[in-house]
């Protein structure tokens, strides 16, 4: 369209130009979703951008449970390596608010890469009478670096809980840079691998109920995210 003509149109023409190419922009821009897997009731897809890093969702349907039962296995820190896979340590450094607190997470990674760990901010929000989600952040400079271990400085993800007649629909969404000398292949080979394992030991943990329920719980309430992420495009 020429400048020319385009500035005789009308106001309202104006606007829906320009909405029609800003809708285009962002439909080319944004990469498809690609299945990874999808077995045994749980199915993980990716997004790949220019720089070949990943955006990662997994999603499942666990039968007869609720959210109420999702928050109360996130708050047994204990029993975490046990469903979060390749994490061998999780705890609460500090509860910011009832909806908001400071995690730490290490992470073991593959001989001979160095182990990595994590500060994140969590916080957990109601969307609707069906639906809340726990977003999650990188907040690096939050705890002293660990000897030996490279500190993951961005990572974004959520929890979104939708509950169903039947059960809860879990979606899990991230997008992580590892931080050191770690390929971008390798890192996204092993979060695919390890977000199926995950999804798949977490129906296994809340269908069993092996945790224990301890206080104090986060509840919904208001976050205070400082980024905008790729998973939230």
């Amino acid at each position: 369209m020429k400048i020319k003509h385009f500035c005789n149109l009308p106001l309202m023409q104006k606007c829906i130009s320009l909405l029609i190419i800003l809708l285009s922009f962002n439909a080319y821009s944004e990469p498809d979703w690609l299945l990874y897997k999808n077995e045994q009731g749980v199915s993980v897809e990716y997004q790949q951008f220019d720089d070949d890093t990943f955006v990662t969702k997994g999603q499942l349907l666990v039968k007869a449970v609720t959210a109420t039962d999702f928050l109360q296995l996130l708050s047994d820190t204990a029993v975490a390596p046990s469903w979060l896979e390749n994490t061998s340590n999780v705890r609460v450094i500090k509860t910011l608010s009832p909806s908001e607190n400071l995690v730490y997470s290490y992470i073991d990674s593959p001989w001979p890469l160095a182990n990595r760990d994590a500060v994140t901010y969590s916080c957990y929000s109601r969307l609707s009478s069906q639906q809340t989600k726990l977003s999650i952040e990188s907040r690096p400079d939050e705890m002293p670096l660990t000897t030996r271990v490279v500190r993951i400085k961005t990572l974004n993800a959520h929890w979104l809980l939708t509950q169903k007649d039947d059960g809860l629909n879990i979606e899990y969404q991230v997008y992580a840079l590892p931080g050191g000398s770690i390929p971008t292949w390798l890192y996204n080979k092993v979060g695919l691998k390890s977000t199926f394992k995950t999804l798949i030991n977490l129906r296994e943990i809340l269908t069993s109920k092996h945790y224990m329920a301890t206080a104090p719980i986060i509840k919904a309430g208001k976050c205070n995210l400082l980024s905008f992420s790729n998973i939230d495009k």
